[in-house]
Order: C-alpha cells, then structure tokens, then sequence
C-alpha cells in the first residue's frame, strides 16, 4: 500500500482537467492505497456546503481524506462551519511533513 498527497488548487467549476484528478484520487483509494487531498488556493471552493461538484463529491464518500487550507478559506470568506461533513482545516506546512514521511506528492 502506498500513500499519496494531493495538493489540489484548481477550482473544479472552472478547470475541466479537475474531475480526472480528483478520480485518480478516489481510484488510488479504491485501490487500498492511502490518499489525502489538501485543497489549496481555488481548489477549495467545491469544499462548502452547497456547492455541487460530482468529481469532488464522489471524494467525500470515499476514503480519501480530505483537508481545505485555513489561508485559502479565510482569503475566499469560508468558515469552518460552511464545509462539508468530513473536511478538516489544516496549514500547508502538512505537505513538508507528508513529504518526509515518503508519501508519493502530486501537485494539480
């Protein structure tokens, strides 16, 4: 089993490669590997409460685990009681650790 964090910044609603990655994602989990996703920049707009997108929202019913950045959320105004049941605010500093800990880093 291997494990992969992925750095998603593209907004789903306006960048149409988003859906592949964010299936990769789920697939690689399917799969029995370990995956989290960390939602930087624009990539965490499909994170709130109402906002519809099928390849993200495939994500919340799996197990991949889901973390939005606190900067990106306070500069786009959303709470932590806006997000969706099962996402986590975290700092981007998770990726240096997610690093030395070898797991696998994509950048999208």
């Amino acid at each position: 089993m291997a494990r992969y964090f992925f750095i998603q910044s593209q907004d789903p609603f306006t960048e149409v490669r988003t859906a592949t990655q964010l299936d990769l994602a789920r697939r690689l989990t399917e799969a029995g590997n370990e995956v989290t996703l960390l939602l930087v920049q624009n990539g965490v707009s499909p994170a709130r409460q109402g906002a519809h997108s099928d390849s993200f929202d495939a994500l919340c019913n799996s197990e991949v685990r889901l973390l939005a950045d606190r900067f990106s959320l306070q500069m786009r105004e959303i709470t932590s009681a806006q997000l969706k049941p099962g996402i986590t605010e975290a700092d981007v500093d998770i990726v240096i650790d997610a690093m030395l800990a070898g797991d696998k880093v994509i950048w999208n």
